[in-house]
Formats: C-alpha cells, sequence, structure tokens
C-alpha cells in the first residue's frame, strides 16, 4: 500500500484569506447560510449559532439554538440543528423560533441534505426525512454485523444517480442507492472512522478517523470501493474532512477560531497522478 508522508513544504496550509476570531468555544459545524458565500453558519458546543458576515469580518448575531450543535443547515427561510442528545430542531429564520422536531440516535455522525431531504443517522442505518414537513420518508437499513456506531455521512453523485455514503466505526463503509434502497457497494477500510468525503468529477474519496493516516479511495462504476493510498498525517485524530467541488475555499477550525483560505495543497498518489486536494481538516 503506497503511503505518503508529510514534508514541510506539504504541510503548512496557505495564509487566510479571513479569520474569524470570538468567544464561540468549541465549533462542530460550519455551513454557508442559505447558499450563499458571503455569510457562514458556526454551530458550537455551547448550543449557539453563530451568523458570520464574511464582508464585514464580523458576526452579525448570534443565537441560541439549543446544546451541543453537531451539524446546521439552513434553506430559504429556515434552519436545521442537530443536537448531540438526540434532537433534530426546524427554526424559522423571522423570529428564530422553532417549528418542528425530530428525534435521532444522538450521537456525533453529522446530517446532510440533499435537494429537499434530511439524511438522519440512526443505530443501524439513515432516515430520510422530508426538510419541509419533517416526516420520514424512508429508513435505509445496514446488512452487516458488528459495524458499531455510524460515524459520517456523505453524498455521493455518480452517472446513474444520487447515492449516500456511510462509515461506521468498525471502518465499514457502505453505498446505499436512495431510489431502491438496496445496499450497492460496501469495503472495510481503517477501525474508527469519524470522517469521510467524495469528489464526484475524480471518483475520488478521503476518510480518516483516530488514527495519523487518511486513506484515499475510489468508486468505479460497478461501485466497488477500494482503498488507493493513504496519507501521513503529523497528528493523530482527524475530525473532519470536506472537498469543496469548486475547489477554491478550505475550511478549517481550531478551538474558538476559525480560517478560510483561498487554496490548499495538492496531494498526489502515484507517479505523475494527481488524486484531489483536500480542502479542509478539522483536527482534534
Amino acid at each position: 500500500m503506497l503511503q505518503i508522508k508529510p514534508t514541510r513544504n506539504n504541510m503548512l496550509p496557505p495564509d487566510p484569506v479571513y479569520t474569524m476570531k470570538s468567544d464561540m468555544g468549541y465549533i462542530h459545524h460550519l455551513n454557508f447560510f442559505q447558499g450563499s458565500t458571503s455569510q457562514l453558519l458556526a454551530a458550537t458546543e455551547k448550543g449557539l449559532v453563530y451568523f458570520w458576515d464574511l464582508n464585514t469580518h464580523r458576526a452579525s448575531c448570534k443565537k441560541e439554538m439549543g446544546e451541543s450543535i453537531q451539524a446546521v443547515h439552513s434553506y430559504t427561510d429556515r434552519i436545521i440543528t442537530q443536537e448531540k442528545s438526540g434532537i433534530i430542531k426546524l427554526w424559522s429564520t423571522e423570529d428564530f423560533k422553532m417549528i418542528n422536531s425530530y428525534e435521532y440516535c444522538g450521537g456525533y455522525c453529522k446530517s446532510v441534505t440533499i435537494d429537499d431531504i434530511l439524511v438522519v443517522p440512526q443505530e443501524k442505518g439513515v432516515d430520510l426525512v422530508d426538510k419541509k414537513t419533517f416526516k420520514k420518508t424512508k429508513t435505509l437499513v445496514s446488512d452487516r454485523k458488528n459495524s458499531g456506531h455510524l460515524m459520517a455521512l456523505q453524498m455521493v453523485n455518480l452517472e446513474n444517480g444520487t447515492y449516500i455514503l456511510a462509515a461506521f466505526e468498525s471502518g465499514d463503509v457502505i453505498l446505499w442507492d436512495i431510489v431502491s434502497e438496496k445496499i450497492c457497494g460496501y469495503s472495510r477500510l481503517q477501525e474508527q472512522l469519524t470522517t469521510l468525503t467524495f469528489d464526484s468529477t475524480m471518483g475520488r474519496g478521503v476518510c480518516g478517523g483516530a488514527s495519523n493516516k487518511m486513506q484515499v479511495f475510489a468508486i468505479d462504476k460497478s461501485f466497488n470501493i477500494t482503498l488507493k493510498c493513504e496519507i501521513i498525517l503529523g497528528n493523530e485524530g482527524c475530525s473532519i474532512v470536506r472537498i469543496r467541488p469548486d475547489r477554491q475555499v478550505k475550511k478549517s477550525i481550531l478551538s474558538d477560531q476559525f480560517t478560510i483560505s483561498a487554496v490548499a495543497a495538492s496531494r498526489c498518489c502515484g507517479p505523475a497522478q494527481l488524486i484531489l486536494p483536500i480542502y479542509i481538516y478539522f483536527f482534534i
């Protein structure tokens, strides 16, 4: 297995375009507000959601929206918050009052959105929930035994449709077809996975966990998931890694501040073979 070890040149991040500092405490999730690239939501352990204006470099406001918020999403005039305790809340942005709620298994696995669907983690699979009505439309269940907790979810666009990629504590990685509700791809990667991401254009993904390595994998047209190489990190523990489709912005979190950089270093896997740039690291 090819392993890429860090050097001084490829470990140094680019200079940040923005640096936001406040009394936010631990930040669990960042998301652009309603698709805008000038407003950013930051969900915190304290249960506060900060609304950052990237034009003024200031927080326009902060709202108390729960406890230990693991994920935050937004659409039109609504905000969705996911708490570690096992409750997902739907909020109005007009008066910031809670409109609806949905229960899940709790924990650190972050929900993801696919168009009008919220993908919610459960014990052995996921619920597909309508974002407007907050009603469950489907349940996708894993048939793998002893997989442990569901740790990470990612939407995957392949040539013939949209799929859900799920990483479990055991290292099991499953690809679900949301139309047929069946598992169409499976592989076992490193144990104690905490995060994964996928670039549909390049057909490559990256996953990380409690160890000091990130693994690069591929999904082919037959839904085979294969390990390509490993990237050795300077520290143990990768909390979140993300690849943005436009490959322009890197977001990172360090305790009570975060930075946004214009570009990120590329990593290679094999002679003259560029795999993908890695754009977001959250280290713990």
